[in-house]
């Protein structure tokens, strides 16, 4: 049985992940906004309203070392954030507190999230980041999740640089059937990928262990 903590597992990629893996016999540690969201059978769940609140992060951190404490000391050894934000405004538009939204969900919490629960991994976890294919989101109205998206993949070969034993993965999934269509003015494309798609390709990466990118395509 392996470990999973799973970041923003109210969102509609967490909640898949946490299926996927639980039917893998994982067990699954949830944070998230929502606990109503989490998929049923999280073994230990927290909610925090913000993941790039450092100090709310780390009360979540020190509940889940008490939780693992009290299970004989048991360690991460795997983490997904799936926690993500979207907007479409100009940027002459944007209001400076939708362009912190937007990054602080996508990218600062990402950061926040794996200073805060490294002292909890396993020697060599695997982290799993879900990104977008930055390079095609240079969009009107897209500055701030595109900016957001592209940063991510940078805090996390930099991460790989400074943590040679982590397995780090930064998943670029095509469009993906989710919430985030009702916040764009873009119409969803037919052949979106289904959220369980994009589960089941982070759990097999784990056992393929897959460094880098993964970038997921529907058929």
């Amino acid at each position: 049985m392996g470990h999973l903590l799973l970041v923003g597992a109210d969102s509609t990629i967490g909640q898949s992940v946490a299926k996927a893996f639980m039917e893998d016999e994982w067990e699954v540690w949830a944070i998230g906004r929502h606990a109503e969201r989490f998929a049923q059978g999280v073994q230990w769940a927290h909610m925090v309203s913000d993941v790039a609140d450092e100090s709310a992060m780390q009360a979540a951190a020190q509940a889940l070392q008490a939780h693992l404490q009290s299970l004989g000391d048991r360690q991460v050894d795997a983490l997904v954030y799936a926690v993500g934000d979207i907007t479409a405004q100009k940027v002459a538009e944007m209001p400076l507190e939708a362009w912190r939204r937007i990054l602080d969900a996508n990218l600062t919490g990402a950061y926040v999230a794996t200073r805060v629960f490294s002292p909890l991994f396993s020697p060599e976890p695997h982290l799993f980041y879900i990104g977008a294919m930055s390079e095609k989101l240079a969009l009107p109205g897209l500055s701030a999740y595109a900016t957001a998206k592209a940063g991510l993949e940078t805090f996390a070969q930099v991460l790989a640089k400074e943590q040679p034993r982590w397995k780090i993965t930064v998943v670029r999934p095509g469009a993906v059937a989710t919430r985030f269509w009702e916040r764009v003015p873009f119409r969803m494309p037919p052949k979106a990928l289904q959220p369980e798609d994009v589960a089941l390709r982070i759990l097999e990466a784990y056992y393929n262990e897959q460094k880098g990118t993964l970038d997921i395509l529907p058929e």
